[in-house]
């Protein structure tokens, strides 16, 4: 009995462990959910954004560190209306502890020269399971600027096609598991006490 239900525990842990690493990471109509969401049709509009990190400390300082920021290919910023705090990155993995030091964003991603006194920056990440690219501008003097959220169509049909794939994945391996699991169930019962007894009690009564 300790044996079986240790069986049992294993396999429950196994499912759990294999559904938690195979989640898709999108929803199955993004850009239905992205015309449809409130959220999403608010942030779909060009409005107000402040830079947010550092606000202890004065503003001379603030600024130094979000031009640093993003030359390291990352910043924290805001919408105003929503308040809808954002980390963004500019280049991937710029935020990873093994980063490679000689990555640095693209002039897609972050300008400095479109316009004086502004940089204009572009950022491609998924927002509860949309793939969406945030477009704007900052105000180097003050912090503050305008964006708004796209609907990334390209990115969003890569990922499409990988949940595809990771859910046909999820559905070849669970029906192995639970073959195998049948196959354990059989096994068990036929080597059981109770049915080797049944077995020898069988032939007794033929002889």
């Amino acid at each position: 009995q300790w044996k079986s239900a240790r069986g049992g525990i294993r396999a429950k842990l196994f499912v759990s462990n294999y559904f938690r690493n195979a989640m898709p990471r999108v929803v199955p109509d993004q850009k239905s959910k992205f015309d449809s969401d409130d959220h999403f049709k608010k942030l779909g509009q060009e409005v107000d954004v402040k830079y947010t990190a550092y606000r202890d400390r004065p503003m001379e300082e603030r600024k130094r560190r979000f031009i640093e920021d993003l030359h390291e290919g990352h910043s924290v910023i805001t919408f105003i209306p929503t308040g809808t705090n954002l980390t963004l990155q500019f280049c991937p993995n710029c935020l990873n502890d093994e980063k490679v030091s000689d990555v640095k964003p693209s002039k897609e991603s972050v300008d400095f020269d479109r316009e004086p006194g502004r940089v204009h920056l572009t950022s491609d990440f998924i927002m509860n399971g949309v793939c969406v690219k945030w477009i704007g501008w900052m105000d180097m003097e003050n912090l503050v600027g305008k964006a708004k959220l796209l609907f990334d169509e390209e990115r969003a049909k890569l990922e499409d096609e990988t949940m595809r794939q990771v859910l046909k994945e999820t559905q070849d391996r669970v029906r192995m598991f639970d073959e195998a699991q049948r196959r354990w169930q059989q096994e068990r019962l036929q080597s059981s006490p109770l049915s080797q007894q049944s077995s020898v009690s069988g032939n007794e009564g033929f002889f």
